[in-house]
């Protein structure tokens, strides 16, 4: 998975979108994906300030992950996350930082 942390116009809660193309499964495989990384968002409230977006953009072989998996990829790099988060606000608006995740899986 590619995470990309986004500032907002406003100091808003943040949010998640996600970009899982059919390269990366049929459309149960894909809203899976979506449910997965929705639900590891949704648990984890600290994550990011406020005032940022993460996009997740699904990488070919992420339906072959679990909830677990998720969650694990992203407490790998959830310290970096929060710091290109910081230094995404402090830049201003139209600013973002492309974050890549551990593969998951094949390419």
């Amino acid at each position: 998975m590619l995470l990309v942390a986004a500032q907002r116009g406003a100091p808003v809660p943040a949010r998640i979108g996600l970009l899982v193309t059919k390269k990366v499964g049929d459309a149960v495989a894909r809203n899976r994906i979506k449910r997965l990384c929705r639900e590891c968002f949704r648990g984890w409230k600290d994550l990011l300030p406020d005032g940022v977006d993460l996009v997740v953009i699904a990488k070919n072989g992420a339906d072959s992950l679990g909830l677990a998996d998720v969650r694990s990829e992203w407490a790998g790099i959830a310290s970096l996350l929060r710091k290109r988060a910081v230094e995404t606000v402090a830049r201003g608006p139209k600013s973002a930082h492309a974050l890549p995740g551990k593969k998951a899986g094949p390419e």
